[in-house]
């Protein structure tokens, strides 16, 4: 009886180390402590965009990245070329799978300088993601890319931000990483997912999301809600609106035509 009762206790003891070597790897960290300051920014009439901090913690020997996502949407845009010498729209291209909000930042420039092209993050990863259908000629896919890219960063709605992720001492077992990015004017009311991983070696071994909300307030949010809720009403005072504004510029410009 004696010889099953050791190789269980053996088993026993192969498991419990089993067990605790896992836990001591980096991917063992149960949370990152990733923090939004604010958590929830509000869009109102005179609305230019807004700073957001982020801080959390990483395993040592650990760098970070941290994404910034709205939700995916469909697009057309229409395509120019040129015709009898003159430019003009020769096409519609429908993308869909692209966010409508990228930002992506970093610890170390290296994890951003777009040579890793199997890395989860990133343009490289977002490339895969995005599809383009319609009026497109065989092997554009590259050139459409990177033109769409282009587009949403002077949108000020994608950037890719090398080296801002700030390291320092947390104390005890884990690294402080703090950073600011900032949502641009033109910010879309939504959910917001902010994703901060901690990466070695090219590969993630741990990560926490949190939601940052954007909600419309004060006088766009009554615009908003008149428009979804009370069709109708908005509709007279759309048209209100108008010819009073009218009356009001003749007024303006007649008077000062008599001078």
């Amino acid at each position: 009886m004696q010889g099953p009762r050791k190789v269980q206790s053996m088993a026993a003891v192969l498991l419990g180390l089993f067990i605790v070597l896992g836990a001591s790897g980096p991917a063992a960290a149960a949370s990152l402590d990733l923090l939004i300051v604010p958590e929830s920014v509000g869009i109102g009439a005179f609305f230019q965009g807004q700073e957001v901090m982020v801080s959390g913690k990483i395993p040592p020997g650990t760098e970070a990245v941290l994404e910034v996502m709205g939700t995916k949407a469909r697009e057309k845009l229409m395509r120019k070329g040129r015709r009898a010498g003159l430019w003009m729209n020769v096409g519609e291209v429908d993308i869909s799978g692209a966010p409508s909000l990228y930002l992506v930042m970093s610890t170390k420039p290296e994890l951003l300088s777009g040579s890793e092209t199997e890395v989860p993050w990133g343009y490289p990863a977002l490339k895969k993601k995005i599809n383009f259908s319609g009026q497109i000629q065989e092997g554009e896919r590259t050139e459409l890319q990177n033109q769409f890219l282009e587009l949403k960063e002077s949108e000020k709605l994608y950037a890719t931000l090398p080296g801002v992720l700030k390291v320092s001492s947390a104390g005890g077992d884990s690294l402080k990483v703090k950073g600011t990015f900032r949502l641009p004017a033109n910010v879309k009311p939504g959910a917001y997912k902010v994703r901060l991983s901690a990466v070695q070696n090219g590969q993630v071994v741990t990560q926490q999301s949190f939601d940052l909300q954007v909600r419309m307030v004060g006088f766009p949010a009554l615009l908003s809600a008149l428009a979804y809720e009370h069709g109708a009403l908005y509709g007279i005072l759309a048209v209100v609106l108008a010819i009073v504004t009218g009356f009001v510029m003749g007024y303006l410009f007649k008077g000062g035509g008599g001078h």
